[in-house]
C-alpha cells in the first residue's frame, strides 16, 4: 500500500455525503492492512487486504453497490481523475482511478462529489449461472454463494463465482458447468472438477470442504 493511497481514501471518504459516514472507520492502518492490484477484475481496479476480525463489526449486508462520479485533481497535470469506490456487504473493498498516470500528486482539498451516485449490483450474471447449475438441491444451494455471483474473465476463460472463500479467491464454475479453484496469490486456476454433478455429491457425501481446501491453498 503506498501512502498516498490511504491518504486519498481517507480524504474521499470525509468528502462524502453523511450517508457515507460509515466507511470513516475502515480507513485505519489497523483496518486496510494492504492495497494491491486486482488481478481477476483488472482495468485498473484495486483491492483491498483488510482485517477479517474488524470487518465483521462493520458488516452492512444491506450495502452493495459502487460508487462513482467521484473526480479528484492531479496536481502534476492539472487533469480531473474519476475515481469509483467498491463496497460490498458495506465494506470498502476496492477502488479504481481511470486513465494512466505514472505519477501522482493529488488534491486533497479538491474533491468534487457533485455527480457522486450508488450503482447497484444488476445481476445478470446471477440468472446466466442459475442456468448453468440447473437444479440444485438446497441444501447445497445453502453452502454456495449464488447471490452474489459475478462473471470473471480472464485469459483461462470466463467463470461465475459460485463461493467467495475471502480475500480475492473463490470457487467458480464455467459455461460448461466444470468447477475450479480461482486463488490470487500465488495466481492459479485450478480445475477441481470436471462437471457440476461430481462437485455437488462431493459437497453432500463431504469429499470436499470448500474451507479445508481454501486452508490448505493459503500454507
Amino acid at each position: 500500500m503506498q501512502r498516498w493511497e490511504f491518504e486519498l481514501l481517507k480524504a474521499v471518504v470525509k468528502k462524502l455525503p453523511l450517508k457515507y459516514s460509515f466507511l470513516n472507520n475502515q480507513i485505519t492502518p489497523k483496518f486496510i492492512l494492504d492495497i494491491v492490484p486486482n488481478e481477476l477484475l483488472g482495468h485498473g481496479w484495486k483491492r483491498m487486504i483488510v482485517d477479517l476480525e474488524l470487518s465483521k463489526l462493520y458488516i452492512k449486508k444491506e450495502i452493495n453497490y459502487q460508487l462513482i462520479g467521484i473526480k479528484i485533481c492531479n496536481l502534476l497535470d492539472q487533469s480531473y481523475k474519476v475515481m469509483a469506490l467498491d463496497l460490498y456487504d458495506g465494506i470498502l473493498i476496492g477502488y479504481r482511478i481511470e486513465g494512466e498516470f505514472k505519477e501522482v500528486l493529488f488534491d486533497l482539498e479538491n474533491i468534487n462529489v457533485e455527480y457522486l451516485r450508488e450503482v447497484p449490483y444488476v445481476n445478470i450474471d446471477k440468472d446466466h449461472l442459475k442456468k448453468i447449475m440447473g437444479n440444485v438441491d438446497n441444501d447445497i444451494l445453502s453452502q454456495l454463494d449464488i447471490d452474489i455471483t459475478f462473471k470473471i474473465n480472464v485469459d483461462e476463460g470466463e467463470f461465475y463465482v459460485i463461493k467467495d472463500l475471502g480475500d480475492g479467491n473463490y470457487l467458480s464454475m464455467d459455461q460448461k458447468g466444470a468447477v475450479y479453484g480461482m486463488i490470487h496469490d500465488p495466481y492459479e486456476i485450478e480445475k477441481l472438477f470436471e462437471d457440476k454433478e461430481s462437485f455437488y455429491q462431493a459437497l453432500k457425501s463431504g469429499d470436499f470442504n470448500m474451507i479445508k481446501y481454501y486452508n490448505i491453498k493459503m500454507l
